[in-house]
């Protein structure tokens, strides 16, 4: 029972902090689209996805293996093993993020001019790389924050950079680039830095102060060994996740302003990638907040065997996340139009959620599935899945872009999601034991159109949404698709959180 209400307040926790962060960030990017334009959001992302790019390569899956190796020791009670593996993790991020952020100041100009073909990006692009070592490290303590259950203080710490960074953000926007868009993409990644630092030292001080007292113990030489089978495929997943994901989005822009013109290829990529998928992905913060806790519950329950728990988990998870992505969906759907005029003022963007609405019901699914994934240790399948899909994508968007245009991004997004989601679940179900029924996945799906089709026809957004809802509700009810014994589990959740918090 405590364990129980331990992962639920957790995810609790961290949904109203990732709705919070994800809010905040919304709102900023339409601060960011008065300010710069959507062709410059499109600069914009372009210079976020090299930066990732090397943040991955820097971060080499030191986040995740902290995260395991902390709440593996942390399972055993182990106190000095889990200040060993942190102290082990934080000197190989270190390491390898500072490489990684040399390379990327020094690289600034060729990448600029070469690949985004945009030499005003440059200046941003070694501000990010100076940075690029907090940022890497950050991701390691929130790791170990998340592994050991400490989330409120890593919250706290979370909201109070966003807030600081937007702060500073805005006030360089403003004072000091103003019109000039290279100095616009510089503060913005400056604000970004400086909050970077902000948020790793103070949880590093908090770290330190609840690990003082405890010795250090254990065997460097196979904690060291344990830390490399974890790196070294999350790396190669990472590295050539992310360098594909760069050529894909490297060549949309492009691929597009060869079907018509750049300025307007431009637009395009900044509407769908800072406007549409941010409001397309803001419900999913409840997904990444399980997702996030699931990695360190399942790595416990994988190394004390609790095999009947993994099956419980999966199962539940999966489940329920279908119910959602189906109710979610069919309410992006339903009211496109009217999210793009009352968040951005563009039909542009109501136009491209629409089209990428039912794309929810891979994505939330994905993100659920790639969490447990890692938790059960099955980092190599996803570096095989992930390159396969994403080398597809690349060979797809490079054919279709100019002949098809945005038609042909979409279809290559549905294809190459479809392919990664399959696989996923198959060595999920292979590795949990988990055996689901065909209609747990076909009940979300009939449901959602027997609920859409009759609410579409209805006038307003607010009629729409509220019939849409009743209806999806009672046809969860009438096809079993929420089923008795979930409902039970539900209410004992309900039951039990409202006897902590009274």
């Amino acid at each position: 029972m405590a364990k129980r209400s331990s992962i639920l307040g957790g995810a609790l926790l961290l949904t109203a902090v990732n709705l919070l962060l994800r809010l905040i960030s919304i709102g900023f990017n339409v601060f960011l689209t008065d300010r710069i334009g959507a062709a410059g959001l499109g600069l914009l992302q372009l210079i976020f996805t090299v930066g990732m790019f090397a943040m991955l390569a820097g971060t080499g899956g030191i986040r995740v293996a902290s995260m395991c190796l902390a709440a593996e020791e942390f399972g055993h009670r182990r106190s000095g093993g889990v200040r060993l593996a942190m102290r082990t993790c934080l000197r190989w991020g270190l390491i390898v993020s500072s490489a990684a952020g040399i390379a990327l100041f020094f690289l600034s100009a060729p990448i600029a001019a070469v690949f985004l073909r945009d030499l005003r990006a440059a200046p941003a692009l070694r501000v990010m790389g100076l940075f690029l070592p907090f940022s890497c490290l950050c991701g390691i303590m929130t790791g170990y924050f998340t592994a050991c259950s400490r989330i409120r203080q890593m919250v706290g710490v979370e909201i109070a950079e966003r807030l600081l960074s937007v702060l500073l953000t805005a006030s360089m926007l403003i004072f000091w680039a103003k019109d000039d868009l290279a100095r616009a993409c510089c503060a913005i990644l400056l604000g970004s830095g400086l909050g970077s630092v902000f948020d790793f030292v103070l949880l590093f001080f908090l770290y330190r102060r609840q690990t003082r007292s405890d010795p250090i113990a254990g065997g460097r030489t196979a904690l060291r060994r344990r830390l490399i089978r974890l790196c070294v495929p999350l790396a190669l997943n990472d590295i050539l996740r992310a360098g594909l994901t760069t050529a894909e989005q490297l060549l949309i822009p492009f691929g597009l302003a060869r079907c018509g013109g750049a300025e307007r290829a431009m637009a395009d990529y900044g509407t769908i990638h800072a406007m549409v998928f941010p409001v397309l992905m803001f419900p999913a913060a409840v997904l990444y907040a399980v997702s996030d806790l699931l990695v360190p519950e399942l790595s416990r329950c994988r190394a004390m065997g609790r095999s009947l728990r993994i099956i419980d988990l999966t199962d539940k998870c999966l489940r329920m996340t279908a119910l959602f992505a189906a109710a979610t969906a069919g309410f992006f759907f339903l009211n496109a139009d009217a999210l793009g005029q009352a968040v951005y003022g563009s039909r542009d963007a109501g136009y491209y959620l629409r089209c990428f609405a039912p794309a929810v019901l891979m994505l939330y699914l994905d993100a659920i599935t790639d969490g447990m994934l890692k938790g059960l240790a099955q980092q190599v399948c996803c570096v095989r899945y992930n390159t396969v899909t994403s080398l597809l994508d690349v060979l797809l968007l490079f054919a279709l872009l100019p002949r098809w245009g945005i038609g042909g991004y979409l279809f290559s997004f549905a294809v190459t999601h479809a392919i990664n989601l399959f696989l996923s679940l198959r060595r999920l179900l292979l590795t949990s034991g988990y055996q689901p029924r065909f209609s747990d996945f076909l009940r979300p799906l009939l449901c959602l159109l027997c609920a859409a089709l009759p609410s579409a026809a209805l006038p307003g957004a607010v009629t729409r949404s509220v019939v849409f809802f009743l209806l999806l509700g009672g046809f969860f009810l009438l096809f079993d698709a929420l089923s008795a014994r979930d409902r039970q589990w539900l209410r004992g959740i309900s039951v039990d959180r409202s006897r902590k918090l009274g």
